[in-house]
């Protein structure tokens, strides 16, 4: 047995005690948990032994019925549950990408508040955690020397000031030096973005944060217009690139990649309009509305040719463009 599956067992069985108010037998215990009445006597010792607030009452002719506390820490106005306390050691992980800046350091900081008031044997068994499940990335960006840029975006945002900024522009290939209006942060996967107006380009634009070379704050205010909207604003995107128009498209996949986008929701929009599964993965088609398909396509090539655009006769053509010079590059090499 690997060590994982005693804590999931356990974690599982705080998640059980928990959903009965009123206490519950160790019997029926063991067949939520799929394990011997035996296993769950020791768990709950073990868990007992190191802090957790678990206890029982005797009904029934003498039986058993176990409950676990509502509140694990309470210190005045301070109430956490013990789901909300995995939930946030868990959270360090999802929040890794950004370490060394506000956001990633906020939560180190309260997680350090709170094991200052957890007993020695319980801040053990929550940092095995990191044994039993992983948040795992392809890649990641350091965060960390640009700590001070992020809290002075931050510090703009929240008193509506302009920023003077100089940042490396990979479309244009160069360097430019301009004034934004910082409407919100997005975190999109493990990058970090600042949507805002760009004065140079006079229109609302997206920024990767690890693009920005300089940032000042000027003495100037900006107004955000009161229907601008984050959500709605990305809505369109199938990452994080929104400008264009809707269009409504058309894709076809096989074999595993039918399988792929049966089993995920990569866009709000995605519809699956057909599915004929078997056992290599099928087919469906799958419609998506977007308004900018620069990423998306990148996500198709992905899937090779298990995906194929059935329309608009435009994306169909450029991704058969891109194949083709693909296809040229290897010819050559």
């Amino acid at each position: 047995m690997s060590r994982g599956e005693p804590l999931i067992r356990q974690w599982n069985l705080m998640k059980a005690l928990q959903a009965h108010r009123f206490g519950v037998c160790a019997d029926e215990l063991a067949v939520r948990l799929e394990c011997s009445k035996r296993q769950v006597q020791r768990d709950l010792n073990i868990l007992q032994e190191a802090g957790f607030p678990i206890s029982f009452e005797q009904r029934d002719f003498g039986k058993k019925f176990w409950k676990l506390s509502p509140m694990f820490i309470e210190r005045q106005e301070f109430v956490l549950s013990v789901t909300e306390m995995l939930s946030l050691f868990l959270g360090r992980q999802l929040l890794a990408p950004l370490s060394g800046t506000q956001f990633g350091d906020g939560l180190i900081t309260a997680l350090n508040k709170i094991k200052a008031l957890l007993p020695a044997q319980a801040l053990k068994y929550f940092d095995s955690l990191d044994d039993s499940v992983l948040v795992k990335s392809l890649a990641q960006h350091d965060y960390s020397g640009q700590a001070k840029e992020i809290s002075i975006i931050n510090q703009a945002m929240d008193e509506s000031r302009t920023l003077k900024l100089r940042y490396y522009a990979v479309s244009e290939g160069l360097e430019i030096e301009t004034i934004l209006h910082p409407y919100g942060l997005v975190v999109f996967g493990t990058n970090l973005y600042c949507i805002g107006h760009l004065e140079m380009y006079g229109e609302v634009r997206t920024l990767k944060v690890s693009r920005i070379k300089g940032v000042e704050m000027t003495a100037a205010r900006f107004q955000k217009p009161s229907t601008f909207s984050l959500k709605a604003y990305t809505a369109g995107a199938f990452g994080m690139f929104s400008s264009g128009k809707l269009q409504k498209i058309t894709i076809r996949f096989t074999g595993w990649a039918a399988t792929n986008v049966r089993e995920l929701q990569w866009h709000s929009s995605q519809r699956i309009i057909q599915d004929s599964p078997d056992s290599s993965g099928g087919m469906i088609v799958a419609k998506f509305e977007l308004t900018n398909t620069t990423e998306f396509k990148r996500w198709l090539l992905g899937f090779g040719r298990h995906a194929i655009v059935v329309s608009p006769a435009s994306l169909r053509a450029d991704v058969r463009e891109e194949l083709q010079a693909n296809l040229v590059a290897y010819s050559m090499s």
